[in-house]
């Protein structure tokens, strides 16, 4: 019986199974130890809740080096409001989407760093073992690893395996790993452990393959369902931080809540995505006390010159 597959695949592919997936007769009761699959939980009240943030600070963009058509403008950008929780039934593709980019950054600097290509590795428990507790058996996942030579890569604990034929899941632990190294002695590791070591070889996406691993992980309170080890870990790998996305465009400045109150009256933000520069008129800061009050971007409502209407502070309730 061989104890290694080499197959390599496109993740995309795998979306029409994933629907399949969460269509199943079981996924929001199934559960072992505490363990269950992500979106099972109810939202909090605002999980989805679309707002608006903007930079009201059209005087400053006038002094900005990105064109002409920004003079006089005001920067709106909508966003849907998240816990990023895997359980919550509402935002747990934005977990997913947050958690993929991340890792794929992380990979991807490792790549650039060694010259190495990530592999897709799947540790599948022996059934004598299946009801050992899961840190037990992650200390063992982690010597398998070191056994056949994959020398860091971040691991993803899925409790349950999907039956497709009678489209339920059931339980069945095992470990995937996007991880790195020559990947051998997997045979020897099963004859000797038990532990069947499937090599998937490389994929087409690092975003769309942990996207795929996170969607149906094992998800459970004060246990992470992504883990970094070896020579990806945080101590040996560091990381630039994430560009940051709550900054106006021309003048860098912190966005803040705004909203539009025009002679229609208020104006509910539209449930989608968008961004765009406009007339000022009508658009106004919701009250926040952490807005900055440096003197290099000094608040809207302190000037006293050209803020008429757009400097007020409206508190919302």
């Amino acid at each position: 019986m061989s104890a290694i597959i080499q197959e390599p695949y496109p993740a995309s592919k795998r979306s029409e199974i994933f629907d399949q997936m969460h269509e199943s007769s079981n996924w929001l009761t199934i559960e072992y130890d505490g363990w269950h699959l992500p979106a099972t939980e109810e939202p909090k009240e605002d999980c989805g809740k679309w707002l608006t943030k903007g930079c009201l600070d059209y005087l400053e963009h006038e002094n900005c080096n990105h064109g002409k058509e920004h003079y006089g403008k005001v920067f709106v950008k909508s966003f849907q409001k998240s816990c990023y929780r895997a359980a919550c039934m509402t935002c747990c593709k934005k977990w997913l989407a947050r958690e993929s980019n991340k890792s794929k950054r992380r990979i991807e600097k490792y790549e650039k760093k060694s010259k190495k290509n990530v592999k897709h590795i799947i540790l599948s428990v022996p059934r004598w073992e299946h009801y050992t507790p899961k840190k037990d058996l992650a200390k063992k996942a982690y010597k398998i690893l070191k056994e056949i030579s994959c020398i860091g890569g971040c691991i993803v604990f899925h409790s349950f395996r999907y039956n497709r034929d009678v489209k339920e899941w059931y339980y069945s632990p095992h470990f995937h790993v996007r991880g790195f190294g020559w990947i051998e002695n997997v045979v020897a590791c099963y004859q000797k452990k038990g532990w069947v070591v499937k090599n998937k070889g490389t994929r087409e996406s690092t975003f769309a393959t942990i996207y795929y691993i996170l969607s149906h992980a094992g998800i459970k309170k004060h246990n992470h369902s992504l883990i970094w080890f070896g020579d990806l870990s945080y101590s040996k790998l560091k990381v630039e931080k994430e560009p940051e996305i709550n900054q106006c465009p021309c003048c860098s400045a912190k966005m803040v809540l705004v909203f539009h109150y025009g002679l229609g009256g208020w104006m509910p933000p539209p449930e989608t995505e968008f961004e765009c520069w406009c007339d000022p008129d009508s658009w106004h800061i919701v009250e926040s006390t952490s807005y900055s009050n440096s003197s290099r971007n000094p608040r809207p409502w302190d000037r006293k010159e050209g803020y008429e209407g757009i400097g007020s502070v409206i508190k919302c309730v």
